[in-house]
């Protein structure tokens, strides 16, 4: 079974993908997946010139493939004592989160996409957005959907 583990390195997401684990087919190859935004666009909305300099632009690339770097590595870390010896690849994608999810999962023909969920209410989809809502909807695949752990009171 080729699982498609997304995260972006937070505590939601490493949990997800340790609670996720067990509930799996023992024989896996799982894939991180962690990907960063893309930059605004090239122009500040008319004359004004590049909103980055190339320099600025280059920083900001280093910056987000180095968080991605370490999400996936956190991640890795919390699933290597449940995943024993199974292979885990690492990709890191540029984009929209859900959609680059999604196209992930098609590209990989992976059987199982694990995402994290905050749990948000109706309203706070509807406003917000939700990369868990959208993966669910367009993912070649089934989606597992794994909400946080509520806090205790």
């Amino acid at each position: 079974m080729h699982v498609l583990i997304a995260t972006d390195g937070s505590e939601l997401a490493v949990d997800a993908a340790r609670r996720a684990l067990p509930l799996l087919n023992p024989d896996l190859k799982i894939t991180l997946l962690s990907v960063v935004a893309g930059l605004p666009a090239d122009t500040g909305g008319g004359i004004e010139g590049p909103v980055f300099t190339p320099e600025q632009e280059e920083e900001l690339r280093r910056a987000d493939t180095a968080h991605a770097t370490t999400a996936m590595e956190d991640t890795k870390g919390a699933l290597r004592p449940l995943a024993k010896d199974a292979p885990i690849d690492e990709r890191i994608e540029t984009g929209d989160p859900a959609g680059a999810i999604c196209l992930a999962a098609r590209d990989l023909g992976v059987d199982l996409v694990v995402v994290g969920s905050h749990g948000k209410g109706f309203m706070s989809r509807v406003v917000l957005g939700s990369v868990s809502e959208h993966v669910v909807r367009h993912a070649p695949c089934p989606v597992l959907v794994v909400h946080a752990k509520p806090h205790d009171t």
